[in-house]
């Protein structure tokens, strides 16, 4: 399962990133990496982002990005 398929208010544990080069370390500096658990907030209006919570921080992005990001419940 990935990060778009959490319903809003669904918690997850990330057990893969399938990203490479720079947007794989900005996730990581922000906290997304194996083994963190993720938050699903909301979506926008047309389903085209999503929008995480990972600590304290709050990271919206794409839905080609979020479906690479594999979690378990």
């Amino acid at each position: 399962m990935t990060a778009f398929e959490l319903g809003a208010g669904e918690s997850a544990r990330v057990t893969k990133l399938n990203i490479s080069g720079s947007a794989k370390d900005r996730l990581i500096s922000l906290g997304i990496a194996e083994g963190a658990r993720i938050t699903s907030l909301g979506f926008s209006f047309f389903k085209s982002s999503i929008l995480l919570s990972c600590g304290a921080a709050r990271v919206a992005m794409r839905k080609t990005l979020a479906q690479k990001i594999e979690v378990e419940r």
